[in-house]
């Protein structure tokens, strides 16, 4: 996530009022919730290949607040509400991308404790876009929160294998370094931790962490996708070490909605033109 305004902390205090409890409640049963996406680009073909969601709220009085200023302290209903809500707009824009000709594969974040108890199945038939090649839905879970219960990924997995709906392993790297003796890795996706992607070009601790991380994804049949990329210099790392996809303000910011469909819709207009994140990507990484 980006970092939080100077005046998040005085907005949550406002935000959660004696009525609802907490920021969140405030935020959902006032409407103030919104999603932006951020550009997932194939490293390899330098092609946008995806979006991943993020919450924002948009607050009355402090302007645009991030995560980090209204989920802290959330409860566990809430939890609920804004992951079924971050689901539905995400299939949604899913749809309004797929119009625009970028069939892109949508992600979210979901905390572990809400992936069995919200009806993820249901949501995406009903959501979904209607076409055959419809990429898939891609469920982002911290790996602190989901390491511990490996068990429940390889349930919700199996639960969800026929639509096409699968799990990415949250910021992963320091502290992660090794898992269990596994035949099978219940993740289509290994995120690397942005702690570890900074500097990864030249920092003599994070490239060989990066390096082995990408190994061992790639050994379980799992995508490696390093996030928080903001130096050309890393993700040119990144690429001769193999990492399949990439995130971060050097390839794209999070954006709004409308702003995303806007650069799509440059992309369709003749002459074609490359999405801006891959275009950024041929110029500095040619």
């Amino acid at each position: 996530m980006s970092a939080t305004p100077a005046h998040a902390s005085s907005a949550t205090k406002s935000v959660a009022g004696e009525k609802h409890g907490t920021a969140l409640d405030e935020a959902l049963s006032s409407g103030w919730i919104e999603f932006w996406y951020q550009p997932k680009i194939d490293l390899r073909k330098k092609q946008l290949i995806g979006a991943e969601a993020y919450a924002r709220a948009q607050h009355p009085q402090y302007g645009m607040l991030m995560p980090s200023a209204f989920i802290p302290g959330a409860s566990e209903s809430c939890l609920l509400k804004l992951s079924e809500l971050a689901l539905v707009s995400s299939l949604e824009a899913g749809v309004s991308f797929a119009k625009l000709g970028a069939n892109l594969r949508m992600a979210v974040n979901m905390p572990a404790s809400v992936l069995l108890t919200l009806p993820v199945g249901d949501i995406v038939k009903s959501y979904r876009p209607k076409f055959e090649k419809w990429p898939g839905l891609i469920i982002d879970v911290a790996a602190e929160q989901i390491l511990p219960d490996l068990a429940l990924a390889t349930e919700f997995t199996k639960m969800h294998e026929e639509l096409n709906i699968k799990l990415a392993l949250d910021d992963f790297g320091r502290g992660h370094s090794s898992l269990p003796q596994l035949d099978a890795l219940p993740f289509a996706e290994l995120k690397l931790a942005r702690t570890v992607v900074a500097d990864c070009g030249t920092d003599k601790v994070n490239a060989p962490l990066c390096k082995a991380v990408i190994d061992l994804a790639h050994n379980f049949g799992s995508m490696a996708v390093a996030i928080g990329i903001e130096k050309t210099s890393d993700a040119l790392a990144l690429m001769g070490m193999g990492c399949d996809y990439g995130q971060g303000f050097l390839l794209g910011r999070p954006m709004p909605q409308e702003r995303f469909v806007a650069l799509l819709r440059q992309r369709a207009a003749p002459p074609a033109r490359p999405v801006p994140a891959a275009r950024v990507m041929e110029k500095r990484l040619a």
